[in-house]
């Protein structure tokens, strides 16, 4: 666990927002050559999409954050204080989602067409953000003496108060110091390193726009419903009982989001797929304009 990876001066560098940062370059070093392979248009459509992608991913998942955890909506800058930290992952899916859907208008396109794409890299970046939950000790697993634990070693003792503390900048509860337990954030990552593989493979070989967004959507859900159990901040996240099981926010929008992958598989199979010309421009065509979604 290394929360601070250096300081400038009094500035410290966190390692959570260097791997968000280094997410952020590959999943956009991917989508640059998703774009090429679908003939966008424009003479810079990586920085234009690179721009509403981050931009409204990172407000998605800080507004979830603060939805789910109403007591940190302090201050006017709440809403987009990500570098304060507390970001949930759906919350930037869907405003990374939002941020494709006015790119797709910009360059009319269709915003399925682009999204294949787009999950892909995004499912990228998550690899590495979950290495920064790791390095942080946020995301934690409850405790587990098995197989692929983890230790989050304490530093020192408070004389005062004989509680164990960990290294400064740590978000990892200080009872559970020196206790083995789930790994829960490499899981997660190695969850989406398999995500991200299986959607590289099928975007080369899609058969109809959509195919790569609902396949993520439905195997992203199973992963995060099943890593949900292992997780040791669920309760912090809110808890909701259905036929006497709790289920964590997560779950339950993983739920929703399988369904919703089924839906859409379901309803686009049978669509074709749009197709760009050789040499796209930013002209208005009729095909494009009317399957822009």
């Amino acid at each position: 666990m290394h929360p601070y990876l250096f300081k400038i001066g009094d500035w410290p560098v966190r390692s959570f927002g260097m791997m968000v940062l280094l997410g952020a370059i590959a999943g956009l070093i991917y989508l640059g050559y998703a774009f090429k392979r679908l003939r966008v248009p424009g003479e810079d459509p990586l920085g234009a999409a690179a721009i509403r992608i981050l931009l409204c991913g990172f407000v998605g998942a800080r507004m979830l954050y603060l939805i789910v955890h109403p007591d940190a909506a302090k201050g006017i800058l709440a809403p987009i204080a990500v570098w304060e930290g507390g970001l949930v992952s759906y919350g930037g899916f869907f405003g990374g989602a939002f941020g494709a859907w006015l790119f797709a208008r910009k360059v009319r396109m269709p915003m399925l067409h682009l999204g294949d794409g787009i999950v892909v890299a995004l499912v990228l970046g998550q690899v590495f953000g979950r290495i920064g939950c790791l390095l942080v000790g946020d995301d934690h697993g409850t405790p587990y003496d098995g197989p692929f634990s983890i230790v989050f070693a304490s530093v020192g003792v408070d004389p005062a108060t004989g509680n164990k503390y960990g290294l400064e900048g740590s978000l990892f509860p200080a009872q559970w110091l020196d206790i083995p337990v789930h790994a829960s954030q490499l899981y997660l990552s190695a969850m989406n390193l398999v995500l991200f593989t299986v959607g590289a493979w099928l975007f080369k070989r899609r058969r109809f726009d959509g195919q790569v967004v609902a396949v993520i959507m439905m195997l992203y859900a199973v992963g995060r419903f099943s890593i949900e159990f292992t997780r040791g901040d669920a309760q912090a996240r809110g808890m909701y009982t259905w036929a006497s099981q709790e289920f964590s926010t997560a779950q339950w929008i993983s739920l929703a989001v399988f369904v919703g992958g089924v839906m859409l598989y379901g309803r686009q199979r049978s669509r074709p797929p749009f197709k760009a010309p050789p040499e796209s421009t930013t002209e208005e065509s009729t095909d494009g304009v009317a399957r822009v979604l």
